[in-house]
């Protein structure tokens, strides 16, 4: 603003340095910073996770010590993969078992699986066995894709004869490696999935996040397909507890949300429940009394 009369003057003080700084210090309350996107945060924190990763870091041993049903010398000895540290292998496997391995029954040479959130390959070298046809490997962190791919290739698989190929080849089973952009699976692949899942990832996603990975799945599905997806639930024992001693979230922590938010992304994104876990059912498993399935 210049003042009536004498603009010349008027605007010669408005460009003094004292006068640019109070005018700064006058804006900055109603300034609006932008903040990096929870898929940004994600994808930074995940990266640096997988360079920095190895069983031997002190930071991972802490981790390790802390995991129930082993002495610290046992589960130490576990540690193979990226997300080994993250809870014991029984839970682990069960988990695989009740969730996974009984909507991979009916495979046929065109079976298409699909993981959100593959991460180090801990859940898919133990799933890639069960399948044939195609197994997609999805994930936000080109460092993790990284390490799922030396996983994976760990089991028996080989690189696919063609160059500049991303794939691997087994026997019946070609795997795809696809670094995500975006909240939601390639636009090319809808209608591709007879099963897609997503295991401990959710958790570390905001809600709104969670409702676009929700639509994109439905979309992605064959008619009959089904998805298995987990999140880290607020009206569980262990899922309370962890979520009192936070003061707020992080994407290092967890989102929690709760079955009745689950139930209502489901319906909206187009999907039913078939399947789900109970707070209580499963004491002895990390997951089921921390999570909903």
């Amino acid at each position: 603003m210049s003042e009536k009369g004498n603009p010349s003057q008027s605007s010669a003080s408005s460009s003094s340095p004292d006068s640019l700084l109070k005018l700064v210090q006058s804006l900055s309350a109603s300034i609006v910073y932008t903040e990096s996107s929870n898929f940004d945060t994600n994808r930074k924190l995940w990266d640096n996770y997988a360079i920095e990763w190895s069983p031997k870091v002190e930071w991972i041993q802490k981790m390790v010590n802390n995991l129930p049903g082993c002495s610290t010398i046992e589960n130490q000895e576990t540690i193979e993969l990226i997300g080994d540290e993250w809870s014991d292998k029984s839970s682990l496997n069960q988990v695989i078992e009740e969730y996974i391995f009984p909507f991979l029954k009916e495979l046929h040479p065109h079976f298409i699986v699909g993981e959100i959130g593959t991460g180090g390959g801990r859940v898919v070298s133990k799933v890639i066995s069960k399948v044939v046809g195609e197994f997609y490997c999805f994930d936000i962190s080109k460092e993790m894709l990284s390490r799922a791919r030396n996983a994976i290739k760990a089991v028996g698989l080989e690189e696919e004869p063609i160059e500049g190929s991303k794939s691997l080849l087994g026997k019946d089973l070609k795997v795809h490696f696809t670094l995500l952009e975006k909240s939601q699976l390639p636009l090319h692949l809808e209608g591709k999935f007879d099963f897609i899942y997503s295991f401990d990832v959710f958790p570390h996603l905001d809600i709104h996040t969670q409702y676009q990975y929700f639509g994109s799945i439905k979309k992605s599905l064959k008619v009959g397909g089904h998805a298995f997806i987990s999140v880290a639930d607020l009206t569980t024992p262990a899922g309370w507890s962890r979520f009192e001693k936070q003061s707020k979230y992080t994407v290092g922590g967890f989102y929690f949300i709760c079955p009745e938010i689950v139930r209502k992304m489901v319906f909206q994104g187009g999907l039913h429940i078939v399947k789900k876990s109970s707070p209580g059912v499963g004491e002895n498993n990390f997951y089921y009394n921390r999570d909903f399935l």
